[in-house]
């Protein structure tokens, strides 16, 4: 399949005029070429902007557009791209195709060779892409097997370019909300440092940042077996509102050898709805709602320092360990603040991009 037969799918797909069997090459062309996949998603969504008021305006605009392609680069043309993508409804279809697969080329170049205009990074290797977002930021992730993943600040999600053919594997260093769909003849795997997930098809979340005292797994529905990664026999089956937790900080114990091994504490516990709608906390931060249920300070600042991309500092050890129970959802980080000086009196300042908290 040639490139530009790829972009006239994309651009039909975008029109909602691709047919059946137009989308079934369109797949196969993705499925052949995941590193595309990422592009192509994040200009989809862009096309979803609602469309302007003023539509005669907006066609204007895009007229004008078009003069200044030709000597715009590609960062001048995506700046204002929202009124390219809104007016382009009300413009003939060749011209509307044209105007699309330009579009997404130039996009596709542009998320490429400058990550910095999205959170997302996506840095394409040459056996494996990688899929980053820095703090302060969230995406979501369509795999090549229709596989969606919600990716938390900070994190990384590593997969081969062979995914899907003969395995769905994936790394994933960070906080991740996947909804895998089903497919018994070839398992869906995520690797973390402590664990090994292997899914059929379900919803749940993993917890895995580096920093964090634990690695948590939520299922939420479905059913996952999981593998601590130091106990390679011993697999453990979650159902559905279970979670489980596997301390970062090994335990050292003696055997009866009184040689040394490392062992890493488990547990499960049973997920706590959060009324009235029964939701649960693990996966609130999909719904853009940083939740905290019984956390020290000391674990709700690394929650917020990945939520507000700033540093902060707590110098009291008894602050550190005070438990709060809340949630912020359209706050500043000031306003985050303030509310929290309510539950337990404390002082700040701010050096940089780091606040000082102190008593």
């Amino acid at each position: 399949m040639s490139q530009e037969r790829f972009w006239l799918l994309i651009a039909k797909k975008i029109a909602k005029e691709a047919n059946e069997q137009e989308l079934v090459e369109l797949n196969q062309y993705i499925q052949d070429h995941p590193e595309w996949q990422f592009a192509v998603q994040n200009l989809e969504n862009i096309w979803q902007i609602p469309l302007p008021a003023n539509k005669a305006a907006a066609e204007d605009a895009f007229m004008l557009h078009l003069n200044k392609i030709a000597g715009s680069s590609p960062n001048d043309f995506l700046e204002e791209q929202h009124h390219t993508i809104n007016s382009i409804w009300t413009i003939p279809k060749w011209i509307y195709y044209a105007a699309a697969s330009l579009l997404i080329v130039i996009g596709f170049t542009y998320f490429l060779l400058k990550p910095s205009f999205s959170p997302t990074l996506v840095k394409v290797q040459p056996e494996s892409n990688e899929i980053s977002t820095r703090l302060g930021s969230k995406t979501q992730v369509k795999l090549p097997d229709g596989s969606i993943v919600w990716l938390n600040g900070g994190s990384k999600l590593v997969y081969q370019k062979e995914y899907g053919k003969t395995l769905r594997e994936v790394s994933l260093i960070g906080e991740g909300y996947f909804d895998v769909v089903k497919n018994k003849e070839v398992p869906f795997i995520i690797n973390t440092k402590s664990i090994k997930i292997k899914v059929l098809g379900t919803v749940f979340n993993v917890k895995a940042y580096p920093e964090d005292k634990q690695t948590e797994t939520s299922l939420i529905r479905g059913k996952i077996e999981v593998t601590i990664k130091n106990r390679p026999d011993n697999k453990i089956i979650l159902s559905p509102n279970e979670k489980l937790i596997v301390e970062n900080e090994l335990i050292e114990a003696q055997n009866k050898r009184k040689s040394i091994e490392l062992i890493p504490t488990v547990s499960i516990n049973k997920l706590k709805f959060i009324s009235p709608d029964s939701s649960v906390a693990e996966n609130q931060w999909v719904e853009n709602k940083l939740v905290f249920r019984d956390q020290t300070f000391e674990e709700l600042a690394l929650m917020m320092e990945r939520w507000y991309n700033i540093k902060l500092e707590i110098q009291s050890a008894s602050l550190k360990s005070t438990r709060m129970n809340g949630n912020f959802e359209k706050e500043t980080i000031d306003q985050a603040i303030e509310a929290l000086k309510l539950i337990i009196p404390f002082k700040t300042y701010q050096k940089g991009n780091t606040i000082i908290i102190y008593q």
